[in-house]
């Protein structure tokens, strides 16, 4: 009965159940069901299973296990486990069983694994299959189909490859320079952004294809700002392609901001091109107000940054509101900031929220008591939440115009719900009555 119950657990596929079931049989019993539960992950393709159950098969049963699961695997074109398994039996795969993997792994699309069988295979038989593949039109569309779906153009490249020089120029034509397919390969790439891929597509098409295939790269790698990749791409392309994909790649990196990229393209060019590129890059850093990136530009170019351009680079860090940059422009032309500088840069930095550039530049006018511009800037350092710098200010400001500072900023932090808690602060600085008055009117939230 117990037989019987197990027979019906493996047509039902239930191979862990019935396998349990055994260890209740008599032992000619158990060894017959491992048998049939052995042949059924065999057939079924459960090859870990079917190894598995032969551990528990007598020795003499062994061997033959083996070659069975090693045919098996022939039959799957699974030629890593069929080579590893004809190893363990002290054999070789024939050219017969590589055939049929070969045939199997053409009707799947394994691109690699049909690389590996061809490898295995002697020349003359290597070439015979081959050819033959490229007798059958439906063989041909399912590989470069298969590889181009999986980006694996490059291995049959690699077959190519191990093909005698007359053999691989047809293998080439016939599947690798089939322009179509390529042109969906490029198309594919792009999808999951294989670049490196991509390339070893677009060199295998015969030009012009190929040239304007890489141009297509570099195009797209400009695009998405992949500046190393286009880099590459670009040095695969002829003259004049080369110098112009070059240039494209430059004016990106300029128009970006990307100076220290900028800089390696610029250097790629023989002069007097690579002055005239540094001398962009230039342009770039001084409009920007970069310093640090103008003087190493600079150095470059083997000379000193003009006083108009120092003065350009002044006026974009104070729009940009960066105190120390504009500081170190100033070291340069010989002099110090000037009030209206820094009340420019002090405006931006409060505009911004930058209470740490902001600190340092409303310190100097608190210790030179310029209290018309700090006057400028309590409002926006109340709404920033700033009350520390808010008491500072208020403390300088004569006493005419203290309340009156403390309230407009008061009621511009009532402006947003989220100046609530900096308003309830800030009329904390009032003096009596005005402060009990003030917070008991802030004291209920609506």
């Amino acid at each position: 009965m117990r037989k019987e119950l197990v027979k019906v657990l493996l047509e039902m596929g239930w191979i862990k159940k019935a396998l349990k079931g055994t260890s209740f049989l008599e032992e000619s019993e158990r060894i017959e069901m491992l048998e049939k539960i052995f042949n059924k992950c065999v057939e079924d393709g459960l090859l870990y299973k079917a190894k598995m159950i032969l551990e528990m098969l007598p020795d003499s049963k062994k061997k033959e296990g083996l070659e069975r699961i090693c045919q098996r695997c022939i039959g799957m074109g699974l030629i890593d486990e069929a080579e590893r398994l004809a190893n363990m039996l002290h054999k070789e795969l024939t050219v017969e069983e590589l055939e049929k993997m070969l045939i199997k792994c053409i009707e799947e699309g394994w691109i690699p694994k049909v690389r590996r069988i061809v490898e295995l295979l002697p020349e003359p038989k290597r070439v015979e299959l081959l050819e033959k593949i490229l007798t059958q039109q439906e063989w041909v569309e399912k590989i470069v189909r298969k590889s181009v779906e999986e980006a694996w153009v490059s291995e049959l490249k690699e077959i190519a490859e191990l093909l005698p020089m007359d053999k691989k120029k047809v293998w080439l034509e016939k599947i690798l320079l089939t322009t179509e397919w390529l042109e969906k390969a490029l198309a594919k790439c792009f999808e999951g952004d294989f670049i490196p891929k991509i390339r070893k597509v677009a060199e295998l098409l015969p030009e012009p294809n190929r040239t304007e295939g890489l141009e297509k790269i570099l195009i797209r790698c400009i695009e998405e700002g992949w500046i190393l990749q286009a880099k590459q791409t670009a040095q695969l392309l002829p003259e004049p392609n080369r110098t112009k994909g070059l240039e494209m790649i430059l004016e990106k990196c300029i128009e970006e901001g990307w100076i220290h990229k900028a800089k390696e393209i610029a250097e790629m060019f023989l002069e007097p091109e690579r002055t005239n590129k540094l001398g962009k890059i230039l342009e770039k850093c001084v409009k920007e107000g970069w310093i640090y990136e103008a003087e190493d530009i600079a150095k470059l170019l083997q000379r000193e940054l003009t006083l108009e351009e120092l003065e350009n680079i002044l006026k974009g860090c104070i729009e940009s509101g960066w105190i120390d940059e504009a500081e170190e422009v100033t070291k340069l032309m010989g002099r110090k900031l000037t009030a209206e500088e820094l009340e420019k840069i002090l405006i931006r930095c409060v505009e911004g929220g930058w209470i740490y550039k902001a600190k340092k530049i409303i310190a100097y006018f608190l210790e030179a008591k310029r209290v018309e511009e700090l006057e400028k800037v309590l409002i926006k350092c109340a709404e920033n939440g700033w009350i520390f710098e808010v008491k500072r200010i208020v403390d300088v400001l004569p006493e005419s115009k203290k309340i009156e500072g403390l309230e407009k900023a008061l009621i511009s932090c009532l402006k947003t719900r989220e100046g609530f808690i900096q308003a309830k602060e800030i009329a904390k600085l009032l003096p009596e009555p005005l402060k009990t008055q003030y917070l008991e009117t802030l004291k209920e939230t609506e």
